[in-house]
């Protein structure tokens, strides 16, 4: 692939025609100008030359990290999120984590079905996806988003963006790096 060539901006990957990315399946509406591959290995290609491995590998160690370092502080920042898994006598089940990737909405909102679904890291360390629901039509504050965790875990993303998002959550939570 040439140097020049432009690719999305979480995979490095040639994007395609449509509005989403062809290798990774992210959304580009939001992207203003796609990076060139030459730029895209600078800023994210440091940790592949360094031979830490595949992304799969760099993912299971940033989490393995990200969930030491949480626990070891006390787990700040976890939160508690109703999952879509029906329970008896009509309890909703919950589950703590933290949201790794939030749920993105597309376009200008006018259309509050179109989105993104997110990512949920559990205590445990499993990913579950995030996905939300309109509620509060016809009243004076609507549109209201209520996000559920789905009560299936998936199998880790091996996407570059991961291991950043997991890092953005440490920043935001004020979690040092480890000692």
């Amino acid at each position: 692939m040439a140097t020049s060539a432009r690719v999305c901006p979480y995979c490095g990957e040639p994007p395609g025609p449509g509005m989403f990315c062809a290798a990774c399946g992210r959304n580009l509406a939001g992207v203003d100008r796609l990076p060139t591959r030459e730029a895209w290995e600078a800023e994210r290609g440091a940790a592949r030359s360094a031979g830490d491995g595949t992304a799969q590998e760099r993912c299971r160690a940033a989490t393995a990290a990200f969930l030491e370092r949480m626990h070891a502080a006390g787990d700040p920042g976890r939160t508690r999120l109703p999952s879509s898994k029906p329970r008896s006598f009509g309890r909703t089940a919950m589950v703590e984590g933290w949201t790794v990737r939030p749920v993105r909405r597309q376009g200008d909102g006018t259309d509050p079905h179109r989105y993104e679904p997110g990512l949920f890291l559990t205590t445990d360390g499993a990913f579950h996806p995030l996905s939300s629901e309109v509620r509060g039509w016809g009243q004076r504050d609507f549109p209201q988003y209520h996000d559920t965790v789905a009560p299936d875990a998936i199998p880790m993303p091996d996407d570059e963006g991961l291991v950043e998002e997991l890092e953005a959550v440490l920043r935001a939570e004020g979690v040092g790096p480890p000692r």
